[in-house]
């Protein structure tokens, strides 16, 4: 009998070594919107984004990652250059490739090609495909000839990641600008398969565009706010609840990390690295739930100074209730600095 207990005793231990235990803890990063534009470039300057500062904030980013000891990946949220510029896919990847933990990239609206209004302005953009296959495997987390994929970040933990992106018509002469998204169809079949066959695992999904409305000028579509939000988000929103996603991490919005809890599925959204308030935002994740901090991206005062001077100075992010006032101002910069620097989850 002694025996048998035993034996009994050490196949549990080896059923369980063989199964593997779910992750306990893992401790990550999000950063978006880098908007990768190198100084060298024509045309580059420091409006509303920075952009002659972009490659410094984002080389202060990965040091200040770098240093925290337990960080296991990082997530890119999109809009990683400019306008998809080779140049500036290149700076990037190598600015990346810094990182002492793997990092998992997704597309913005920003990495693929323009659709010019005339051919005298076709830039010199790539595909998406194209940008997608620069961060194939460890680098970036893309699979070969795909631009969305599914990666076990730790055991029974998955990512999804989603290209939102579309055509980028840019055209403001002849009324054509849109940055908006959406999930085609073809993706949608492989959502469905991929959160089918991960039922019983913690799933988080990335993607550059919101499926929700963040403030009332989203719901309204101020300024074209609506492109802020994925045109069939209400049916991703749906088939992440009935598959028990846990999380989905955006960017886009250039606000400050907050949430929403929509169906028990916590819509997170995250600042840029170019644009005021230039944050990033570190998370403390456990099957049950997930703590957060946000951590400002290191800069010289002078450059604070200047991002919060072009912000202030700009119409087209600010709501409609929010004008050049000091009442306005107050609302304009509540919406994009947040009203809290750390909060918690529980998971349903």
């Amino acid at each position: 009998m002694k025996k048998l207990s035993v034996l009994l005793v050490f196949l549990a231990i080896l059923l369980t070594s063989s199964l593997g235990l779910a992750f306990e803890n893992v401790k990550f990063a999000v950063i978006s919107d880098p908007h990768i534009s190198i100084p060298q470039q024509r045309g580059v300057s420091d409006g509303y984004k920075l952009g002659l500062q972009t490659q410094m904030l984002a080389e202060n980013t990965v040091a200040e990652l770098n240093k925290i000891p337990d960080l296991q990946f990082v997530l890119v949220t999109g809009d990683l250059t400019q306008d998809a510029e080779p140049w500036n896919i290149d700076v990037l990847r190598r600015i990346l490739d810094g990182l002492k933990v793997p990092y998992f990239v997704t597309l913005g609206n920003h990495d693929l090609s323009r659709v010019p209004h005339n051919l005298k302005d076709q830039p010199v953009t790539l595909s998406k495909y194209t940008v997608a296959g620069a961060f194939i495997g460890k680098s970036g987390g893309m699979t070969p000839g795909m631009t969305y994929y599914a990666h076990e970040v730790a055991k029974n933990l998955v990512l999804i990641n989603l290209d939102t992106s579309r055509a980028q018509v840019f055209a403001p002469e002849a009324g054509l600008n849109d940055y908006g998204g959406y999930v085609d169809p073809g993706q949608m079949r492989w959502l469905e398969k991929t959160l089918q066959a991960n039922q019983g695992k913690t799933i988080i999904v990335m993607t550059h565009h919101n499926l929700i409305p963040w403030c009332e000028g989203d719901r309204t579509d101020h300024n074209k706010w609506g492109w802020f939000r994925i045109d069939n988000g209400n049916a991703v929103q749906s088939m992440l609840q009935k598959y028990g996603v846990n999380a989905i991490f955006t960017g886009h919005r250039h606000i400050s990390t907050r949430y929403q809890d929509v169906g028990g599925v916590f819509n997170f959204v995250h600042p840029a690295l170019s644009t005021y308030p230039m944050r990033f935002t570190l998370y403390d994740m456990t099957p049950q739930g997930l703590k957060y901090e946000v951590k400002n991206v290191p800069a010289s005062d002078d450059v604070w100074a200047l991002a919060k001077k072009n912000f202030l100075a700009d119409s087209w992010w600010r709501d409609a209730d929010q004008p050049n006032t000091p009442e306005g101002n107050a609302k304009y910069l509540e919406l994009y600095e947040g009203t809290s620097m750390s909060g918690s989850v529980k998971f349903k």
